[in-house]
């Protein structure tokens, strides 16, 4: 079948074809980098929202934290504050006096400023600040907000006060305040003044920050305390546009503003203090949240930023080197056509060959010199390729007709070698090279020319005799051997360097540089034309690690070395020979490791049997600064030894030499200048038969690898020191998530293991399961599973962090660290944190912010948060019929006053516990402040809820307290019953019907239970 080149385009629309394809490719490139910075920026806009997501929930539950606390100091300041009425309305002087010294002593130094009473004309009768020494000085606080306040009857209860400078104690205080009523009337005001300093002291111990705030305010914006720079806010208020942030019936909120008093923007979150016009607003400096994700933003976009100007440059770049080359193709096709008329006056054989209109191989030009070198004489034109054919030898005919055929079929550069027979009986080898070109018609033809190699060939066949004795003694190197002839620029690999890549030999015969530069990486391209210019132009040596192409198309690492051998008279490089290393063993286990391991070039060496020197090659001649070559006198082994004793120890390896023909060993020797190296030193006899004979020795520089070792050795001790040293449990499996690799002592102890840590590296996780708990076991069990799936699946194991109670009550945090190299799992890093004291901690609080720190009962916000969850559950339809019973201790002031405060507290404590024995699961008790308390009971109807209150009645008539110098205290309690049914939805509502129910049993006699009903008289306040 006849072959017909493929017709190509005429040069200018090859011109318009190469421009529009660098056009496009620039193109995709800028759309591309777009699209990225687009996926960029969107994924730090979602790090900014998450982070404020983030820092508003965090200053919102510290708000909620802090009001709880607030609540709870405030209640027991208002609990004070009604004893010490009761006190002082009842006439006892006394009982008043030490009820302030209590309240003074229940605080610590500093926290309250004073106690004083204004009669009814606003005039301090008492202040705990007088002194007997001192005279008591007129003042009045008739003008003060905290006294008109009651004087007008516009406030019930406690009244907190703006913080004011006072008239007796001359200091910044926060007036607290309640009315006494003697007779029904208004006798004048107790006020108890609280330091703001204080408040101040423990609000900075809340935050480590000095930039972030705590704020209590008033409801009407003025400032109560201030954890920072609270002297230049005291009497002040905040915007009113802040103000109106705090409506009314909303308990809490958000908002950023920047502050007045120091300028800082911050994120406030507010709450407001149950029970009492009281806000706490904390706020987290803007700038601390947001400074760690911003600077992170920021060198992400310098870094993306130079990396996406660095491909765009390089796209550029590509496309201006495709514009020249294509210019330089067009330049050399021209010079080609000018060579073609003067073709007729070059000796040597020329020729023009291609295909005619019906596919068959013509030769439109030969000259003479084509025929000579073929040994036939000037035949016709029909049986010119028939006589070519015939004096072709028979073995390359076949694989010359196929070269043709696929220059043809490829419309590319023909070359060629082949040998053909004289007439004489001689043979010639003859080298072919045609390029080809397209002529006006379309068609393509091949102009090439015949160079007569015989003498090249009958050099090259000694060279590679040469090269076969060479590498006899390069053997162990296992290297490639490469020459370039830099004036045809023609390449030649042996057979190990086609082996590297997995090719088979000579697949690619000689080949240009330029073929070769093209199986490098893109990336390693112009650094190894870099290195080969400096060789060829300056004489710097050539050494490069660099990626090659394989036949499977993967990337090899070789290491190649090389230099010139010849040049011409201007110092022009004639030739270059070389080595290619596999180092591609060596460079993946060093990405593995994290370190270097350095592989030196073969040194060669020959001495005789008495080790005097006798030959070196130019890289043992560098090193050792001796001469390369035959050595012109001999040189004795003993100068590159380290002494004479370790000359001595040599000798030894000559004597293994006669026994094995060939010896291997690690040495030390001394180079040039007195550098000391480590070499594998390989011995083999010239002569097999001779073992007195000379030695070849190769040296392999191994002193990378030996301080490599060292140091590899020195990071795993100290990793290993790290493990074992770390205050926390360590657990490293394989990548499977199944093989113990590492663990501590602390583990051991951790988990009271009955192993120690050497009895469990090298074993399976499974091994810990029964000395575990079970949910400590099924986190490592299960991470196992998930990392064979992640490794299946080839996903990333995301990290993880979760907290599990042991038996023996402790707390351990369980925190899983997948280590990764890219997207290939190594391992997983458990750490396991013993976290009880913050899990006691965290109890700890949450007590205190629902309990009675007295009693242990639970305080106000906490039984009315659980009363609104069961008023819920009715209106669903989810609940049965409630009851709740208020209590208070009959005669309790008397019991204070007879017996002292400490008495007292000793009563409430009995009383709680003995209403704790009658409660049943569900029912909660509750203390609403001083001697009255609360009890809920579920799931019971009118009768039963009856009977249970008469057994709380008689439960506390049976108590008896001790009271140190006095008989035993015995006291009784008043109690109101409140049924609470599905139309019930106001907790409010409920409290005030059982505290109804609770007086109608005080006036009626006390110690007895009284059921609520519509007609029960309120509570009037006086």
């Amino acid at each position: 079948m006849s072959l017909r080149p493929a017709k190509s385009h005429p040069p200018f629309r090859s011109r318009v074809r190469a421009s529009l394809t660098i056009i496009i490719g620039v193109c995709f490139m800028v759309f591309a980098a777009a699209g990225y910075w687009a996926a960029l920026l969107d994924s730090h806009k979602y790090l900014r929202h998450y982070t404020q997501e983030q820092a508003w929930l965090r200053v919102t539950q510290m708000s909620h934290a802090i009001s709880a606390q607030v609540g709870a100091m405030l209640s027991g300041l208002d609990y004070s504050m009604r004893d010490m009425v009761n006190d002082y309305e009842s006439g006892d002087a006394i009982a008043f006096k030490r009820a302030v010294a209590s309240v003074r002593k229940s605080y610590p130094a500093g926290t309250i400023v004073q106690v004083s009473v204004a009669d009814v004309r606003g005039q301090v009768v008492y202040s705990s600040l007088d002194t007997p020494a001192q005279p008591k000085q007129a003042v009045s606080i008739f003008d003060r907000e905290h006294f008109q306040v009651h004087l007008n009857r516009s406030m019930q209860g406690t009244f907190i006060g703006h913080p004011v400078q006072g008239r007796v104690s001359r200091q910044w205080s926060i007036q607290l305040s309640r009315a006494l009523i003697h007779k029904g009337k208004f006798s004048g005001v107790l006020v108890l003044s609280l330091s703001p300093e204080y408040l101040s002291r423990q609000l900075q111990t809340i935050f480590d920050s000095q930039r972030d705030v705590i704020v209590l305010l008033r409801e009407d914006g003025a400032y109560l305390a201030r954890s920072q720079q609270q002297d230049g806010v005291l009497g002040g208020k905040v915007p009113k546009e802040r103000v109106a942030l705090f409506a009314p019936g909303v308990s809490g909120g958000t908002y950023e503003v920047q502050a007045g008093s120091d300028g800082i923007q911050r994120m406030y979150a507010w709450t407001r203090v149950s029970g009492f016009p009281v806000l706490v607003s904390t706020g987290l400096d803007r700038q601390a949240v947001y400074a760690p994700l911003s600077e992170t933003i920021r060198q992400s976009l310098w870094r993306n930023g130079v990396g996406t100007l660095l491909i765009l440059l390089g796209g550029l770049l590509i496309a201006w080197l495709s514009f020249l080359r294509r210019r330089e193709e067009e330049q050399r096709m021209q010079t080609e056509q000018r060579l073609m008329h003067l073709s007729q006056e070059v000796p040597g054989g020329l020729f023009q060959y291609g295909l005619d209109a019906e596919g068959h191989y013509v030769l439109p030009f030969t000259n003479p010199g084509f025929y000579a070198m073929h040994g036939i004489d000037t035949p016709g034109v029909q049986d010119t390729l028939s006589r070519f054919a015939q004096c072709i030898d028979k073995q390359d005919l076949p694989k010359l007709k196929e070269s043709i055929v696929q220059a043809v079929q490829s419309e590319s550069d023909w070359a060629h070698k082949y040998r053909v027979n004289g007439p004489d009986g001689t043979q010639r080898w003859l080298q072919g090279h045609a390029r080809p070109q397209q002529a006006q018609d379309g068609s393509v033809l091949w102009h090439g020319y015949i160079l007569d190699v015989t003498q090249d060939e009958i050099l090259r066949a000694a060279l590679r005799q040469s090269e076969e004795r060479l590498r006899l003694t390069i053997g162990a190197v296992r290297d490639g051997l490469w020459q370039w002839d830099c004036t045809r620029d023609l390449v030649l690999w042996d057979a190990r360097c086609y082996a590297m890549l997995g090719l088979a030999d000579q697949a690619l015969g000689t080949f240009p540089s330029a073929d070769f530069f093209r199986r490098l990486h893109p990336a390693d391209q112009s650094r190894v034309k870099s290195l080969l210019e400096q060789h060829l132009n300056h004489g710097e040596p050539f050494r490069v690690e660099m990626r090659m192409l394989q036949a499977d198309g993967s990337w090899r690492w070789v290491e190649s070395r090389g230099e010139v051998t010849q040049r011409d008279g201007e110092g022009q490089a004639l030739r270059m020979m070389g080595m290619h290393s596999d180092i591609h063993e060596r460079v993946e286990q060093t990405h593995m490791v994290g370190a270097l391991l350095e592989r030196g070039s073969a040194m060669v060496l020959v001495a005789s049997y008495c080790r005097d020197i006798v030959y070196a090659n130019a890289r043992a001649a560098e090193f050792f600064g001796i001469l390369a070559g035959p050595q012109p006198r001999q040189s004795s082994f003993r100068e590159l030894h380290l002494s004479e004793d370790h000359f001595k120890r040599f000798a030894a390896l000559y004597q293994r030499l006669k026994l094995q023909k060939t010896v291997r060993a690690e040495w030390a020797l001394r180079g040039a200048g007195g550098r000391i190296c480590w070499f594998d030193v390989q011995g083999t006899l010239l002569d097999p038969e001779d073992p007195n004979g000379n030695v070849i020795w190769t040296l392999f520089d191994v002193d990378a690898r030996h301080r490599a070792e060292s140091e590899l050795q020195q990071v795993q001790q100290r990793m290993e020191a790290i493990i074992e040293h770390f205050p926390s449990g360590i657990l490293v499996t394989d990548g499977a998530g199944h093989c113990i690799v590492a663990a501590n002592e602390m583990l051991v102890a951790m988990f009271e293991l009955p192993l120690a840590v050497s009895e469990l590296v090298g074993k399976s996780v499974e091994l810990l399961q029964p000395h575990l708990s079970a949910p400590v076991a099924q986190v490592l069990l299960s991470s196992s599973t998930q990392a064979a799936v992640a490794a299946d699946v080839l996903s990333v194991l995301e990290p993880s962090r979760a907290i599990h109670a042991l038996p023996n009550g402790r707390h351990i945090e369980i925190e899983q660290l997948p280590l990764h190299k890219q997207e290939h799992l190594l391992g997983i890093c458990w750490v396991f944190h013993d976290v009880t004291d913050y899990k006691q901690r965290e109890t700890h609080l949450e007590t205190l912010a629902s309990t009675d720190a007295l009693t242990g009962a639970s305080n106000r916000r906490a039984f009315t948060s659980r009363m609104e969850s069961e008023l819920e559950h009715l209106r669903l339809g989810h609940g049965h019929t409630l009851a709740l019973i208020m209590l208070d201790i009959d005669h309790f002031k008397h019991v204070n006053d007879s017996y002292g405060h400490a008495a007292g507290d000793e009563v409430l404590k009995h009383l709680v516990a003995a209403v704790s024995k009658e409660l049943r699961k569900g029912d909660m008790q509750g203390r609403l402040g001083g001697e009255e308390f609360v009890v809920l009971l579920a799931d019971v109807d009118e009768h039963t809820a009856f009977r249970r209150a008469e057994n709380l009645r008689e439960a506390v008539g049976r108590l008896a307290v001790a009271a140190p110098g006095h008989d035993p205290i015995r006291f009784t309690v008043s109690l109101g019953l409140c049924l609470i049914g599905q139309g019930d939805f106001s907790v409010q509502c409920c409290l005030e019907r059982a505290d109804a129910a609770m007086y109608y049993s005080k006036r009626n006699g006390r110690n007895r239970t009284t059921i609520w009903t519509p007609d029960t008289p309120a509570v009037l306040e006086p």
